[in-house]
C-alpha cells in the first residue's frame, strides 16, 4: 500500500498509539504542528518560538513514522543536520532520554568522530558533513530506505557551503506517493535571503509558525519582561563616532552613485553585494571604495561595542540584582567578555564563569556544567551560547551588546525562556547606546504584539552618577512619597519603602495586579519582604490613580 493513501486516511489518531515511543506528552500546538506536516506529505519548515518545544516536535514526527513503519522498523533512517557539535550532544541525550533509542543505534559525524553513516540515527554536524551529508542519504535512498531528514536551525543551510548538504535533492521525487524522502526544518528565524532558493526545495515551505504570544498564552515559556537601558558614550568616544560616521557617509555617497542598485536592498542582500563588490568587482576604484565602507562600518561598529558605560552599566546592574539569580550575560566582542568576568568575579568571588569561542572544549563543557549545577550563578558568553543550547533555570538576561540581527535577539531571549519548573518571570535587560545607530528596542519588530501582554520598560544608564532612571516610574514614585508625607508617616517607614522603591525599579513588580500583590504581602516570608511588596502595592495603586491624598 503506497504510504501516503489509505494509510493516512484512515490511520488511527489515538495519540497513546501514535506517540507511544515519546516520553513526553506533546502540547496541543505540536500536535497542530505535527498533522499539518503529514498532510503536506511530511515535508515542511517550523518557525516556532525558542524554548517552546521544537526538539520534542521533532521526535514526535519520528515516532509517528516509526507507527507507520512498523514492519519493517528498519526501512527508515533518520538523519539529523545541527550547526554545532554541542547540538549534536544534545541530540543523542533527547534521542535516549525522551524517545528511548538504544545509543548503538545513534551515530554522530563530526570533526574527527565519525560513526558509520549505517546507523539508524545519523546526526551530523554541518562543517564536517558538506561534502559527504548528500552522498549517504542517496547511498541508503538507493537501497531502498525510507529518509527523514531533520535541519536543525535551518537557517545555517542556506549559504553556498553548507547549502551543499542539499545536493542529493534533485536525484529524489519530491511528489506523490513514490516518494521516500521526507523532511522537518526547525528554527525560530527561518527566514532568510535565500530560502525560496535553498531550504524551499529541499525541506517544503513554511508550514507552522508559533510566536511568543501564543507560548505565553499557553504557559509554554517562562513570563518574561524587557528592559532597553540607553547608555551613552564618553566625550571622547562620541567625538570618534561622529567622525567615523561623516567618514562613512561620504564613502557610502560616493558608492551608491556608482551602484545605484544597492538601493532600496534589505540589510543581509545590501551586506552580501558590497562583500561581492569588495572581494570581486572588475572595477578597482567600486572594490576599494566597498572596501573603505567595509573597514569604516565595522571601525564604528567596534567602538560601540567597545563603550566604556557598557562595562559599568552591567557591573551596577548586577549588583543591584536579587543575589539569588541565575544570569547570563551576552557580548559582541571577548576583550569586552573577559573584562566583565574578571570584573564581576572581584565582586562576586566564585560566582563567575565565562564561556567563548577562544576556550578549549573542555573548559567549555566544564563551565557549562558548573553553571548547570550552580556552583556559579553567572555566566559571560560571546557569541557562543546564542543558539541553541539548553542552558536551564536561567531568570536573568543582560545583553552588553548585540548585532543588528533580530534572530541574534529572539534566540538570546530564548535562552531564558525555557520552563524550569520554577514559577518565576525571566528578565531581559537590553543595552544600547543612544547616540548610535543601535536599535533602540529590543524586539522592535514583534514588540507591538507583545505590547501589553508583557512589561517593555525604557530606562537610562547615567555613567557618572552609576544609576539608572525610569520616567514613568519615577513619576509613580514621586507621587507614593507624597502621599506618605502627606499621611504623616514616620521617616523611619518613609526611608524603608524609599528603599523599596529604589529596589523595585530594574523589576517589574509593580506592574502586578493588586489582587498579586495582596497575596505576595500575605505570602511574604519575612518583614522586610513584606515590607517590599507593600512598597508595590502602593505603586500599583498610584498606576491605578488610587492612592487618593
Amino acid at each position: 500500500m503506497p504510504f501516503f493513501d489509505k494509510t493516512f486516511s484512515e490511520r488511527d489518531k489515538s495519540t497513546a498509539r501514535v506517540y507511544g515511543q515519546l516520553k513526553k506528552k506533546l502540547f496541543t500546538w505540536q500536535e497542530e504542528c505535527l498533522d499539518i506536516w503529514f498532510d503536506n506529505q511530511c515535508k515542511g519548515v517550523v518557525n516556532v518560538v525558542t524554548g517552546a518545544g521544537k526538539t520534542i516536535l521533532a521526535l514526535g514526527a519520528i515516532a509517528r513514522l516509526e507507527y507507520i513503519h512498523q514492519k519493517p522498523s528498519s526501512a527508515l533512517k533518520i538523519k539529523i543536520i545541527v550547526p554545532k557539535v554541542f547540538l549534536a550532544n544534545q541530540w543523542v541525550k533527547s534521542l535516549q532520554d525522551d524517545l528511548a533509542v538504544s545509543r548503538d543505534d545513534i551515530g554522530v559525524y563530526s570533526g574527527v568522530h565519525k560513526d558509520p553513516p549505517s546507523r539508524k540515527y545519523m546526526i551530523y554536524v554541518v562543517n564536517s558533513a558538506r561534502a559527504t551529508l548528500a552522498q549517504q542519504i542517496l547511498s541508503d535512498y538507493h537501497q531502498g530506505s525510507t529518509i527523514l531528514l531533520i535541519a536543525d536551525e535551518c537557517h545555517h543551510y542556506c549559504s553556498p557551503e553548507n547549502s551543499r548538504i542539499f545536493d542529493f535533492i534533485a536525484q529524489i521525487p519530491s511528489q506523490g506517493q513514490a516518494t521516500r524522502y521526507y523532511a522537518l526544518g526547525l528554527s525560530a528565524t527561518p527566514e532568510t535571503a535565500t530560502f525560496n532558493e535553498t531550504l524551499l526545495p529541499a525541506l517544503g515551505p513554511e508550514i507552522y509558525k508559533y510566536s511568543f504570544v501564543e507560548a505565553l498564552n499557553a504557559d509554554i515559556i517562562s513570563p518574561f519582561a524587557i528592559f532597553n537601558i540607553k547608555l551613552n558614550f564618553t566625550p571622547d568616544e562620541k567625538y570618534q563616532y561622529l567622525d567615523l560616521s561623516e567618514l562613512l557617509t561620504r564613502a557610502l555617497e560616493r558608492l551608491m552613485h556608482r551602484c545605484p542598485f544597492l538601493k532600496g536592498l534589505n540589510r543581509v542582500r545590501y551586506f552580501a553585494n558590497l562583500e561581492q563588490l569588495a572581494q570581486s568587482s572588475e572595477d578597482t576604484f567600486i572594490a576599494a571604495l566597498a572596501r573603505s565602507v567595509l573597514m569604516l562600518a565595522n571601525k564604528r561598529k567596534d567602538l560601540v561595542y567597545r563603550a566604556e558605560s557598557r562595562i559599568s552599566c552591567v557591573n551596577n546592574l548586577v549588583t543591584l540584582l536579587p543575589r539569588s539569580s541565575k544570569i547570563l550575560i551576552f557580548c559582541e566582542r571577548i576583550a569586552v567578555a573577559n573584562t566583565i568576568y574578571e570584573q564581576l568575579q572581584y565582586l562576586f568571588p566564585e560566582q563567575v564563569g565565562r564561556y567563548h569561542s577562544e576556550m578549549d572544549e573542555w573548559s567549555r563543557k566544564e563551565i557549562l556544567r558548573k553553571y548547570h549545577n550552580a556552583h556559579i550563578r553567572i555566566l559571560v558568553s560571546c557569541r557562543a551560547l546564542d543558539e541553541g543550547l539548553n542552558v536551564p533555570s536561567t531568570d536573568i538576561g543582560i545583553i552588553a551588546s548585540s548585532t543588528s540581527s533580530t534572530r541574534q535577539r529572539i534566540q538570546r531571549l530564548g535562552r531564558i525562556l525555557r520552563q524550569s519548573g520554577i514559577k518565576h518571570t525571566a528578565k531581559l535587560y537590553y543595552l544600547y547606546i543612544g547616540a548610535s545607530n543601535e536599535e533602540k528596542d529590543l524586539l522592535a519588530e514583534i514588540s507591538r504584539d507583545l505590547a501589553g501582554i508583557i512589561p517593555i520598560l525604557d530606562l537610562e544608564y547615567d555613567q557618572d552618577r552609576q544609576t539608572f532612571f525610569h520616567s514613568s516610574y519615577q513619576a509613580l514614585v514621586d507621587q507614593v512619597i507624597a502621599y506618605t508625607l502627606h499621611k504623616g508617616w514616620s521617616t523611619k517607614i518613609i526611608v524603608e519603602i524609599t528603599k523599596n522603591l529604589e529596589r523595585g525599579k530594574l523589576g517589574c513588580d509593580w506592574w502586578l495586579s493588586e489582587q498579586n500583590c495582596r497575596l505576595k504581602i500575605q505570602n511574604a516570608p519575612s518583614r522586610s519582604e513584606r515590607n517590599y511588596w507593600v512598597s508595590m502595592y502602593l505603586l500599583v495603586q498610584a498606576s491605578l490613580g488610587r492612592l487618593a491624598e
